[in-house]
Formats: C-alpha cells, structure tokens, sequence
C-alpha cells in the first residue's frame, strides 16, 4: 500500500483539533464575567493604618527641643568632655 502527503492529513487533524479544542474552550468562559477583586489581610490592614500615623507624625520632637533650650537658656546644659569626644571620634571615623 502507497500512502501519499502524510505530513499534511496530519497537520490538518493537529490544526482542527486545535481549534476545536479552543472554541470550546473559549465558549464556557464567554459568559462568566468577573472583575478582579483585592482583600488586604487584617495584618496588613493595621501595617496601613500605623504607617499613616507615622507619616502624620513630626519627625521633630519639640518637647525635647523646648527642654534643651531653656537648660542652655539658664546656663545649666553641660556636656561631659569625653561623651563629646567619643561623639566626635565616632561620627569622623
């Protein structure tokens, strides 16, 4: 038996196949319609809310910065010797 153009009966089956296979495919999902949806954990929920206190926050502290004053003020702010060299020894090197 002599059996010619193989390769292309072939190609044509794979090819339908195929395509069958994807309308059917695309038919069951054309009529399910659903937007994407996003749920944040209770954890991360609270991460949100305590981040944006801290960006509501003041990064300066003016109680400290009031007491300071008034101690320098009044002549009564002082800075050991050696807590000022190991400041400055540490932030050089």
């Amino acid at each position: 038996m002599y059996v010619n153009n193989v390769s292309s009966s072939a190609n044509l089956y794979s090819s339908n196949l195929a395509a069958t296979r994807y309308a059917n495919s695309a038919s069951s999902v054309r009529g399910v319609r659903k937007s994407d949806e996003f749920t944040p954990s209770a954890e991360a929920q609270s991460f949100s809310e305590m981040l944006n206190k801290l960006k509501n926050t003041s990064d300066v502290r003016q109680d400290k910065i009031n007491a300071l004053q008034a101690q320098i003020a009044a002549g009564q702010y002082s800075v050991p010797a050696e807590t000022l060299a190991a400041s400055l020894l540490t932030n050089r090197f």
